[in-house]
């Protein structure tokens, strides 16, 4: 995916990202709506792994420095890039995303696809799977909220499932919980 996305960029390098007649503003601004929008195209249901999220991460700076006209000699710092260009990492989007999509699914009735998927995750009948554990977005949700300090919410088991259900009914509470797992993941990767 990031091949062809870079691929495309370079044929539109010299129309807008040399263009010296188009300003940085609206160069950002193709770059949100040409690029950005298709790379995260139904991102809500991705479970992407930490490597993945640091690929795109990485991708997303190299383009806005694109943008920005800023070559190897200079340096940046990532969140002076961000700060920059009004952005955010790559991977917070899509954890937002990712958090939107949930909550709506949780909020719609239980006899959906999507939520009888989510509850047949936790069903433990069978052989457990031998091998590397699975990297899924029951797991890549855990993930998330096991980074918010002083929380015991996570999603271990189908009484974890209810649990956020429960809260996804109350919008006001969702809405809490879902600004804390951005706001803990931006402070964990500002630690690295």
């Amino acid at each position: 995916m990031l091949q062809k996305l870079t691929a495309a960029l370079v044929k539109l390098k010299n129309v807008w990202l040399k263009g010296d007649k188009i300003t940085k503003n609206t160069k950002h601004n193709l770059y949100k709506a040409l690029v950005k929008s298709v790379l995260t195209y139904n991102c809500g249901t991705w479970a992407p792994t930490q490597s993945q999220e640091e690929r795109l991460n990485a991708f997303h700076r190299k383009q806005l420095k694109k943008v920005l006209n800023i070559k190897y000699p200079v340096k940046i710092t990532n969140s002076s890039l961000y700060n920059k260009c009004n952005e955010r990492p790559l991977s917070i989007f899509i954890l937002e995303s990712r958090w939107r999509l949930f909550g709506h699914i949780l909020r719609r009735d239980s006899q959906i696809p999507a939520n009888q998927a989510m509850s047949g995750y936790f069903v433990t009948e069978g052989s457990k799977f031998k091998g590397r554990p699975l990297t899924t977005l029951p797991v890549v949700l855990n993930r998330d909220l096991s980074r918010i300090i002083n929380s015991n919410l996570q999603l271990k088991s189908s009484h974890d499932l209810e649990h956020l259900r429960s809260i996804a009914q109350q919008r006001d509470e969702w809405t809490k919980l879902t600004a804390r797992i951005p706001e803990a993941a931006e402070a964990s990767q500002s630690e690295h």
